[in-house]
């Protein structure tokens, strides 16, 4: 049979009032008290009845999480700080993968709003901006990360991307490359044109031609990032250099030069975007860019908790950019390039 808040009172010897405060994690129980309720409850196996929970504090204790890749060091690390968070307060986080699919984002969306979830943190695709906004005015706080919308009033937690890919080709161009690609992510969306941005400055600072067939679009993808490579390889007059914007893409790329024999930096250097935890270990180690995911996450959890605690009210919305940092290692061939200056 199934154990009810009576039996946990009982068998602790307090009231229900009190077993029902202790487990409900709200008012004031002694330290003694507590630990009876506590244990008696493991001891018969009682649960509480979450539903019930929920009907009576108007919260289901669950937040929901969209990304657009889990399997990326990227995301993974973000969606860790936000469970770390959530987890301290005693919230559960749902997570959901759009694959990058305005389509698939939507459904999620109409789910998690279905559910009653307490708080969203989304990457958005920036094709559901209206029903984002649906969502917030129905009181459910929304928090984005990694990608900017101007159209969505909330808090927004980036990176400087613009400045992390100058400081990336701006690090080729002084070890002398002068000829650098560029695999950028999908076109639409703002973290692409922000890290093209920064590609296109560094260039042009240094008085060098901005050549469109240098410039391919891999889509965040494995796959595609080993294709736009593989089209890079086949031009009449290859780059010496490739700047890649991110992980899964520069896998790719990675995987199209050891398939085709090319010598890394010899042949062509590369710099990658996110710092996964293999990007030492690969011959030679990999040159990138470092965002602070973790912090990306813990942050976004900090900031809907606290709009979720002040739901009703009027909160401040603002864009928290954090810098990246460029983790110089051996594929832009530094050792080499100084050593012949």
């Amino acid at each position: 049979m199934r154990k009810t808040l009576k039996d946990v009172a009982q068998k602790a010897g307090v009231s229900v009032a009190v077993a029902s405060r202790v487990l409900g994690n709200y008012g004031y129980v002694s330290e003694e008290n507590k630990e009876k309720v506590l244990k008696a409850a493991k001891q018969i196996g009682y649960y509480s009845d979450i539903l019930a929970r929920s009907l009576k504090t108007k919260k289901t204790y669950s937040i929901g999480v969209i990304i657009s890749d889990v399997t990326t060091f990227f995301f993974t690390s973000v969606v860790r700080g936000i469970e770390d968070v959530a987890n301290q307060s005693g919230y559960h986080v749902t997570l959901c993968n759009s694959d990058e699919d305005p389509q698939k984002e939507r459904e999620y969306l109409e789910e998690l709003y279905k559910r009653r979830v307490d708080g969203i943190i989304i990457s958005p695709t920036s094709k559901n901006i209206a029903y984002i906004k649906k969502i917030m005015r129905s009181g459910i706080p929304v928090v984005l990360v990694d990608r900017k919308i101007d159209e969505i009033d909330t808090t927004q937690i980036l990176v400087d991307n613009e400045w992390a890919s100058y400081e990336a080709v701006k690090h080729l161009i002084n070890l002398g490359y002068r000829r650098i690609g560029a695999i950028n992510g999908v076109k639409e969306i703002r973290t692409s044109e922000e890290r093209f941005a920064g590609y296109k400055k560094a260039l042009r600072e240094s008085d060098i031609k901005i050549d469109p067939q240098l410039i391919k679009y891999g889509n965040f993808r494995m796959e595609n990032g080993k294709e736009a490579m593989v089209e890079l390889l086949k031009m009449k007059k290859p780059p010496d250099a490739v700047f890649v914007a991110n992980e899964t893409m520069t896998t790719g790329a990675l995987l199209a030069l050891k398939e085709n024999e090319v010598k890394i930096p010899q042949e062509v250097a590369i710099i990658g975007f996110d710092d996964p935890v293999w990007a030492p270990l690969v011959d030679p180690p990999l040159t990138t860019v470092r965002q602070p995911s973790y912090s990306i996450g813990t942050i976004a959890s900090q900031v809907l908790l606290q709009k979720m605690d002040t739901r009703g009210r009027k909160t401040k919305h603002e864009e928290i950019i954090l810098k990246p940092k460029l983790i110089i290692r051996e594929s832009c061939g530094e050792k080499i390039k100084i050593k012949n200056k």
